[in-house]
């Protein structure tokens, strides 16, 4: 990877390449550029050698892969997550020489020379498969779920269908990778063979099956490249490749030198790709059919069929009854085998797999024929193909229905603790002990519950504070979640209007980090979007016993959703002098808004945020929610010194007034902004005025998540990001508080 460094920041830049992949969204067009050549406005291109996923805006040109283009992009460089349990996959991407993301206006993209002829085609057939399926499917979930493995369309997936998968044990079904591929190359192999045992073609004496071996392999090479050549599927084409070449040669392929032979070929070919997670766990599920399945069917007390059976009812029974135990013990061993990369990545892992994957294998099975075959098809005569479209269209949609049942069964998925290096390897060293021993040896499998003990107690024996708020970051917005001795608040949730769910992508993940399943209180300080639409979402998922608004403000549209999303839970509408919420040790009070016949004062909907305070012994935490200097004002006769602020609006020039910082002179300020806000948030001028009062500053867009611990006498911050200078803890020094509102 080579970026100029006058990139190096990010910012306007012109820039030239190959476009690699096209996602075309609903709404948008997203593509992966190679670039070549790159240069900042106000200097020359020059060489280049890196990735970026830009998001086009407007309507560009036809984008196919192989083209190359010159751009004027808006970059920004990428960023690790922020939070405690948020999905990070910036590691891996820069091992992939991506150093950017950014946006396009269309009309600023040129195509300086067209893909190549055979891309060209492929795309044009694509489009084309894309329209017959969707004109013969009974939905467009089931034309999607049809795309996505005939053509490798992943993107046309909604987020809502994605997680429907996951949670039935089914996620495998929506990569095209070893189940597909096995089974195409299955398939093909018997339909040359006998295709050329019916036209009774022979060489030099040699059985058809090793005729048709080689002759399948283009057809498995074929699917891979028109599907986008998913490491997965790469992965399987290979092990494919080098079975068949053993059937052709008259050996039997092991199935262990077959995956050892498609690691090489994938370190060789892509090399970031064995950190890829999709990747891992396809090798496990290999790895785990080939050594643990043998030995869990070997486990039960169910003797196989007798071969020498004459009743042909029976004999059926009996293969039927071996089919249902394999593809069981199958399902077991690879949950179990890829339990704990599971848990780390996912922190849940689904029970009804063990179920579903029974019931749907055949199903998937079939589904993948006609999705090959009818891709295959439709290259050489659409209108015959028609009919198998029809028909895998018609099964997407029976597997839909099947998984969507499975995604709701009670005990569905089961969250799980990530698994530390002590409980993995002996999780490891258990299975691989039953799996590869014999006699005493088996006795090793013993580790694997102690594996799942240690992985279960491990969060709990580890010693917690007995108060911890945490700031998130989300964006431009507010979130912050206050634990104590086991019960848990959540204030404000982030939010972007037409942009990504912050509570999806940021509070809920932090949630299940931290095993919150339910929340005592949750409090929204003023409905605006950047506070709002992350709890709006969360709430949906984790239940709350009270909700918390500002006084006058239940009729708002935002407010309404929030309440919806609430349900059952106990709706308050607070204000100065509404009771203290006792939360484990702490108490919260509220200093703001003030009273009804004072607001009109207070023009602004920041002005009448909920304000609240922290109360832990010695320590106090302010959360100041949007207010600006009008409601600065309003709060100054309640205030007294505090431990620790979360800054009023985001550090706007509009708050964070002298009198306010002399009043509260915080020994600690969070300021809850973005990366690379557009409103310049905290302004220089005002975190040079805290810095200036002695108040150590801490930012959510720079620090990442910023967690505040206290055992009532001590306090001690640290960021999810590390700093360049960590901040020693420092004592807390008793201060004497004014008198406040419940206190």
């Amino acid at each position: 990877m080579d970026v100029p460094p006058a990139l190096i920041h990010g910012g306007s830049a012109f820039l030239e390449g190959e476009v690699e992949r096209v996602d075309r969204f609903d709404e948008a067009v997203r593509l992966h550029l190679a670039v070549a050549r790159a240069g900042a406005p106000d200097a020359p291109a020059v060489p280049a050698r890196f990735r970026a996923t830009l998001t086009l805006q407007g309507t560009p040109p036809p984008l196919l892969p192989g083209q190359r283009v010159h751009a004027e992009a808006r970059l920004q460089p990428l960023e690790p997550a922020g939070n405690p349990g948020e999905k990070d996959f910036t590691p891996l991407r820069r091992r992939r020489a991506f150093a950017f993301t950014g946006s396009i206006k269309a009309g600023r993209l040129l195509v300086v020379s067209e893909a190549p002829a055979w891309r060209q085609y492929v795309d044009r057939t694509q489009q084309g498969l894309s329209r017959a399926v969707r004109a013969v499917a009974p939905s467009e979930d089931a034309a999607a779920l049809f795309l996505t493995l005939a053509a490798g369309q992943r993107a046309s997936l909604d987020d809502a269908l994605e997680d429907a998968f996951s949670r039935s044990g089914l996620a495998h079904v929506l990569s095209v990778s070893g189940l597909h591929v096995a089974a195409l190359a299955l398939m093909t192999l018997a339909l040359l063979r006998r295709m050329l045992v019916r036209v009774g073609v022979r060489f030099r004496g040699m059985d058809a099956r090793r005729v048709a071996a080689p002759a399948s392999i283009p057809f498995v090479w074929a699917y891979v490249l028109f599907t986008g050549n998913q490491p997965p599927a790469v992965r399987s084409a290979v092990m494919a490749t080098v079975v068949l070449l053993g059937l052709a040669l008259w050996r039997r392929a092991d199935g262990l030198n077959s995956l050892a032979a498609a690691a090489v070929v994938l370190i060789v070919w892509a090399p970031s790709s064995v950190a890829d997670l999709s990747l891992q766990l396809s090798f496990l599920a290999v790895l785990s059919l080939l050594l643990l399945t043998p030995a869990l069917r070997e486990a039960l007390p169910v003797p196989p069929p007798d071969p020498q059976e004459k009743r042909r009812l029976v004999r059926l029974a009996e293969k039927a009854r071996e089919t249902l135990l394999e593809t069981f013990c199958a399902s077991v061993a690879v949950t179990g085998a890829s339990l704990p990369l599971v848990a780390s990545a996912f922190g849940r892992a689904s029970l009804a797999g063990l179920v579903s994957n029974i019931v749907c294998l055949p199903l998937c099975g079939m589904l993948t024929g006609f999705a090959a075959g009818g891709a295959a098809l439709f290259t050489v005569a659409p209108v015959l193909a028609t009919p198998v479209l029809w028909g895998g269209a018609w099964a997407s949609e029976v597997l839909l229905l099947l998984t969507r049942f499975f995604a709701e069964v009670p005990l569905a998925t089961v969250d799980l603790p990530p698994f530390g290096g002590v409980a993995t390897a002996l999780f490891t060293v258990g299975l691989g002990t039953w799996a590869l021993g014999s006699g005493r040896w088996r006795l090793g499998v013993l580790a694997v519950p102690l594996a799942l003990v240690v992985a279960w107690l491990t969060p709990w024996l580890m010693p917690r504070p007995a108060l911890r708020i945490t700031f998130l970051s989300v964006g431009q917005g507010d979130a912050a979640v206050i634990s104590s001795r086991g019960q848990h608040a959540l204030v404000d949730g982030g939010g972007v209007p037409q942009g990504a769910d912050t509570g999806e992508r940021f509070v809920l993940p932090f949630l299940a980090h931290e095993r919150i399943g339910r929340l005592a209180l949750t409090l929204l300080s003023h409905p605006h979007p950047d506070h709002a639409l992350g709890l709006i979402s969360t709430l949906g998922k984790v239940p709350t016993d009270q909700l918390w608004l500002p006084s006058g403000t239940t009729e708002g549209a935002l407010s309404r959703k929030l309440i919806a999303a609430a349900g059952p839970a106990q709706v308050k509408e607070v204000e100065v002098g509404s009771t203290a919420f006792a939360l484990g040790e702490a108490t919260l009070e509220v200093l703001g808004p003030p009273p009804s016949d004072q607001r009109d004062l207070l023009e602004g909907v920041n002005d009448q945020s909920v304000v609240v305070l922290v109360r832990h012994g010695d320590v106090s935490v302010l959360l100041a929610g949007d207010v600006e200097q009008a409601g600065e004002e309003a709060l100054l006769e309640h205030l007294g010194p505090v431990t620790v602020l979360k800054a009023p609006h985001h550090g706007s020039r509009t708050s964070s007034t002298p009198p306010f910082i002399e009043r509260t002179r915080p020994r600690y300020v969070v300021f809850c902004v973005g990366r690379r806000n557009r409103f310049g948030f905290p302004h220089p001028e005002v975190e040079a005025r805290y810095r200036a009062q002695g108040s150590e500053c801490f930012r959510t867009d720079t620090d990442g998540a910023v967690t505040l611990e206290s055992d009532g006498k001590d306090v001690r911050l640290h960021t999810f990001l590390a700093r360049e200078a960590p901040p020693p803890a420092r004592p807390v020094v008793p201060v004497a508080h004014r008198p406040y509102p419940g206190g």
